[in-house]
């Protein structure tokens, strides 16, 4: 798998996605690495959208390799462990992150 499958497969996730209505949060993830990429996800109105592209006001930021994207979605690697070890790094409103696990199918 690489990044462009990994954002397609998000997408359709994104779009079978049934959130609780109250919940707005936007998310700028950033993958670097072998297969750099900036996404955008919106929880708004009970819909989720994903996006291509940098949210500089987001209220949760996400940053991880490529590699550990994949991993993380391939459950080769646990969320925690992934933030324990400083695979992936948080920022903003971290109390907003279950819009990632949503997205993720958790």
């Amino acid at each position: 798998m690489n990044i462009s499958e990994l954002f397609g497969a998000l997408q359709q996730k994104a779009e079978k996605a049934s959130l609780d209505a109250s919940l707005e949060v936007s998310v700028s993830v950033t993958l670097t690495g072998s297969d750099p990429a900036q996404w955008q996800a919106r929880a708004e109105g009970g819909r989720l959208t994903l996006a291509e592209g940098e949210n500089p006001g987001a209220d949760v930021t996400v940053t991880a390799s490529s590699e550990t994207a994949i991993a993380l979605y391939e459950k080769k690697l646990s969320p925690m462990m992934a933030f324990l070890t400083g695979k992936i790094k948080l920022g903003g409103d971290v109390a907003k992150i279950a819009l990632l696990k949503k997205l993720a199918g958790k």
